[in-house]
């Protein structure tokens, strides 16, 4: 049973790959890139807004996903700047 259970849960992690070596992606306002304001990624009207907290629950940053076919791009912003761009494969 356990086998199963452990295999079915690679599956899962397996399938939903992520990428945050990027250095640059294109959103609906423009190409983002790490190190520009968040202005550009708020003018793209990103589908969710999460904001990111320390373990002792202070403000940590935001993080800004957008939905697209098959994936999900997340936009990482700490003090105003984007900091990571990480693609999400569904």
């Amino acid at each position: 049973m356990r086998t199963i259970v452990l295999a079915v849960a690679l599956i899962f992690a397996l399938s939903a790959e992520a990428s945050c070596t990027l250095s640059s992606a294109r959103l609906s306002a423009g190409l983002v890139k790490v190190g520009d304001a968040d202005r550009r990624v708020l003018d793209s009207q990103p589908d969710r807004v999460v904001q990111l907290e320390t373990r002792q629950g202070g403000a940590a940053g935001i993080r800004y996903d957008f939905y697209t076919r098959g994936q999900t791009l997340q936009v990482y912003v700490r003090a105003g700047r984007v900091t990571r761009i990480c693609r999400v494969r569904d």
